[in-house]
């Protein structure tokens, strides 16, 4: 690929990410998870998080990408918006484009979530030499949200963060994970690194940034059994063994110090979570009757993951591999360019449909009291059961579609996710070079 099909694709899949957004008359335009009267029309700090370190990438790399302002305003509007929405500290699960607090969850990662985004967005204007209105507020916000996180969410005689919920929002995560304690020690990191190059008032506590030096290594140790990394240790203390994407996590967020494990954890997950008719890989193992396992519209192959995973073997020297992987993503685009979050079988489908969405147990799942914030308004999550509905109907409208080789047919459930884009734009990085020395000095 030359640099200039590079930045060609670039601009597509930046064009794509800021369809899923809309535009703000406060704050500009603000990134949803997919498109307003799709899925999830909402500002995840998680999924806003993932796309910032594409948008810093594009915009301070000095590369002199085409897209390298959009991909700054983004950044800029995100900051702002997530500054404007922090209660003492906190961010919830995701927010309306108004700034109405929707979360549903119990997901503490979100706190990690919001301070990378500001910190993100604060080393991009540094490197651009972009000017940053009211900076002291924006280093406020982040050090209050590492202060909350480590009164509330640190258990230090286990020396790490403990959640209900996170990035797969369901009690398969209760306890101690990997995904989000490596999520709060990017978030350290990335506070360390503003401080020192940018908080001359030394806004930012003493106190948060020692806890990082301790930190740093240990996460990593914690979570290693059998020479790779675990998902979790549950709340009785046990390592959870189970295949999993989150096992990607030391990888994703640049800590790599610890490479034969990462290798070993990802040939684990690579073997035992692809799926076999459809290509590429699930998010965990779809085990129906596991009441803490969500399949909606069926289970199958999530892109987003699959394009970390290629970005995994770009870093790893294999770019065949790499290439294949992001083959089997463009093979089920839309016509328009579009990824979706998952796909599945069309039989996978109807059988979801008969056995979990009408039988209720799909809600049940979804809204399972212990996982739900307290106090939550009914009439969110009524608001949340509709789009549900609405998305499984919509599928339906659609039908199966077809491939050209014979094989079954499928359906794309959420087109385009806004975070598929941005790990399949970050495998062109990866793919091209640039990435590559951030994640090999770590």
């Amino acid at each position: 690929m030359d640099g200039k099909d590079l930045d060609g694709q670039l601009s597509r899949h930046i064009e794509i990410i800021e369809k899923c957004g809309v535009v703000s008359d406060r704050f500009g335009r603000l990134l949803l998870a997919s498109p307003l009267h799709t899925r999830y029309p909402y500002i995840y700090p998680r999924d806003t998080s993932s796309a910032m370190t594409l948008l810093r990438r594009i915009a301070a790399s000095g590369k002199d990408y085409k897209c390298a302002g959009r991909a700054f305003k983004l950044m800029e509007s995100a900051a702002q918006f997530m500054k404007a929405v922090c209660r003492n500290g906190y961010w919830g699960q995701r927010y309306s484009t108004q700034g109405e607090d929707k979360s549903i969850y119990k997901q503490e990662d979100n706190i990690a979530h919001g301070i990378a985004i500001i910190c993100n967005y604060l080393l991009a204007a540094r490197k651009t030499k972009a000017a940053v209105p009211g900076l002291d507020g924006y280093l406020k916000c982040v050090d209050e949200a590492a202060a909350y996180s480590l009164k509330n969410l640190y258990h230090p005689e286990l020396n790490l963060f403990h959640s209900t919920t996170a990035i797969h929002e369901s009690a398969i995560e209760e306890g101690f994970t990997c995904w989000t304690n490596f999520s709060f020690l990017y978030a350290f990191s990335l506070l360390h690194e503003v401080a020192t190059l940018i908080d001359e008032k030394k806004i930012i506590s003493r106190h948060c940034l020692d806890f990082r030096r301790h930190f740093l290594y240990s996460v990593g140790e914690l979570f290693i059994a059998r020479d790779r990394f675990v998902r979790r240790i549950n709340v009785e203390g046990h390592f959870d063994l189970r295949p999993d994407i989150t096992l990607m996590s030391p990888f994703y967020f640049g800590f790599c110090h610890y490479k034969t494990q990462i290798d070993n954890s990802i040939d684990f997950l690579e073997k035992h979570l692809w799926d076999s008719e459809l290509g590429m890989i699930m998010r965990y193992l779809p085990f129906q009757k596991d009441f803490a396992v969500h399949i909606h519209a069926g289970h199958g192959p999530w892109l987003q993951y699959t394009a970390i995973l290629a970005q995994y073997h770009y870093w790893n020297e294999n770019p065949r591999r790499g290439d294949e992987l992001l083959r089997m993503i463009d093979s089920y685009k839309s016509a328009e360019d579009e990824i979706p979050e998952h796909l599945s079988t069309w039989e996978r489908f109807e059988r979801f449909m008969e056995t979990e969405w009408q039988t209720g147990i799909d809600f049940a799942k979804e809204f399972h009291q212990p996982l739900l914030l307290d106090g939550v308004r009914f009439d969110t999550i009524l608001e949340e059961a509709n789009n549900m509905a609405t998305s499984y109907r919509d599928t339906e409208k659609r039908g199966a579609a077809k491939t050209g080789s014979g094989e079954p047919g499928y359906i794309r459930f959420a087109t385009p996710l806004m975070w598929a884009h941005v790990e399949y734009a970050r495998a062109l990085l990866f793919r091209a070079g640039d990435w590559w020395k951030l994640h090999k000095k770590n």
